[in-house]
């Protein structure tokens, strides 16, 4: 997918003078309804409603191809004594969260390539859109606007119209960037409340050659060379969340490993042998997979004898539950 930045060339962005009560700035949109599949004005318009203050802050104009809605625009700027308006181009670019995040890795790079789009940047990233603004640099200089990248989903519109005009309506600091609001998915939220402890969907002494080719099949055998790697996969189910349903979401997983005799004694430990953590912005639409993961681990044995390896998973987010444990029986000759 390639993104034209070249739709933004009656751009601008507004940063009013005056500052309301509340910490907001008046902020002038004027919606581009002649490219891609256009605004939706209800939800634009719900959005307005459902925060307080916007109906004195937010002014719309819909352009259609007639220039005289931007020249009233910028009139109705200069009268607030305001920059320019806020040219904002609507664009559908996937069907959920996963195709989004592939296409604004595409478009990062196309940014990055493109001479003419110098000084672009994706400002804001949610599960359901993403902004891009316009820089001033290149073949459409001093035309500044942005590019509201979201999701073909009835929702989408409605939640990403009240972050974009939250984003517009925050004060810019002194180096002229803004905070982009944090979105928090009740939805996600809800499910990890309800979600019990994590659980040890599979486990298996897996093929380590096979695994470098993504493929987790179990080794044929349990019996392993002195200094060979006693290599696992293991996969989890309701595994929670730190700072669950935001897009700073991540998961951690700790790991430790014992080695013990057949009968179940202690030989050796290692604590905190390892901690996998990620970052896991919640998807859209959310299900029950956002909350499992997998994880590779692996020891080697010098000694001959038998062991049991019990490799010891602790769910980090949630220290309150219990660790589960994946133990193994081998054997070292």
């Amino acid at each position: 997918m390639k993104i034209l930045l070249s739709t933004l060339a009656l751009s601008g962005h507004l940063i009013s003078s005056a500052v309301a009560e509340d910490g907001k700035i008046p902020a002038y949109f004027v919606l581009d309804q002649t490219y891609g599949g256009g605004f939706d004005t209800a939800a634009w318009q719900a959005a307005i409603d459902a925060i307080k203050g916007h109906g004195r802050l937010v002014h719309t104009y819909n352009f259609a191809g007639d220039k005289q809605v931007v020249s009233q625009a910028q009139q109705d700027v200069a009268k607030a004594n305001a920059q320019k308006p806020i040219y904002l181009v609507n664009e559908k670019v996937a069907k959920d969260s996963t195709e989004l995040r592939q296409s604004l890795a595409t478009f990062k790079e196309q940014l990055r390539n493109d001479t003419n789009s110098k000084g672009s940047q994706v400002v804001a990233e949610w599960p359901m859109c993403a902004l891009v603004e316009q820089g001033s640099e290149g073949a459409v200089r001093a035309m500044q606007g942005g590019v509201i990248l979201l999701i073909d989903h009835p929702q989408a519109a409605a939640h990403c119209y009240a972050m974009v005009q939250s984003y517009f309506l925050t004060p810019a600091a002194p180096d002229g960037k803004r905070a982009a609001p944090v979105s928090v998915d009740a939805t996600t939220v809800a499910m990890q409340a309800k979600l019990p402890p994590m659980k040890l969907a599979r486990h298996i002494l897996a093929d380590k050659a096979a695994s470098k080719r993504g493929d987790f099949v179990e080794r044929p055998t349990n019996v392993f060379k002195p200094g060979e790697e006693i290599f696992v996969y293991a996969y989890f189910e309701n595994v929670g969340r730190i700072n669950v349903g935001t897009p700073m979401s991540s998961y951690e997983i700790g790991l430790d490993i014992e080695v013990r005799d057949p009968a179940g004694k202690v030989l050796r430990t290692f604590p905190d042998a390892h901690v996998f953590k990620a970052e896991s912005p919640p998807p859209f639409p959310v299900s029950a997979k956002h909350f499992t993961n997998f994880a590779t681990a692996g020891i080697a044995l010098h000694d001959p004898g038998d062991y049991v390896v019990a490799y010891i998973f602790h769910d980090r987010s949630r220290p309150e539950t219990p660790p589960v444990t994946a133990a193994f029986e081998v054997t070292v000759k």
